[in-house]
């Protein structure tokens, strides 16, 4: 059976400062805008694309925003991947990607795209 991959930039989803800043306000939206676009898309897998974005999320808000996934229901019940740039953002969505698999979402954080999208064909 063939795999279904919806890639999304999380530019398009978010409003981003001049240097490119995400807040907590604009990741809580993201997380509603990618469920609400998935809606009938159930069986495709997602590939959100952060690079050229920075994150100055506290861990804090992080922890809360995998908490909220349950909220949208079977919208992230999907694989996702992450790919962020390395360093702080990588850091904060690696912590991301273990709050999201302790409350049983397969969301894995990459730094490449080529790998996130191995992991999605072999997932």
């Amino acid at each position: 059976m063939a795999t279904k991959i919806k890639i999304i930039a999380a530019t398009d989803f978010l409003e981003v400062t001049t240097e490119g800043t995400i807040d907590i306000t604009t990741s809580r939206q993201l997380l509603t805008d990618i469920a609400h676009a998935g809606h009938d898309q159930e069986n495709h897998k997602l590939i959100v694309d952060f690079r050229g974005t920075q994150s100055d999320l506290t861990i804090a808000e992080v922890y809360q925003l995998a908490a909220e996934l349950c909220q949208h229901g079977t919208a992230f019940r999907r694989d996702v991947a992450l790919i962020v740039t390395p360093g702080l953002n990588f850091d904060r969505a690696s912590f991301f990607e273990t709050c999201s698999h302790n409350r049983g979402f397969s969301v894995n954080a990459y730094t490449d795209y080529e790998t996130a999208l191995r992991w999605i064909l072999q997932a």
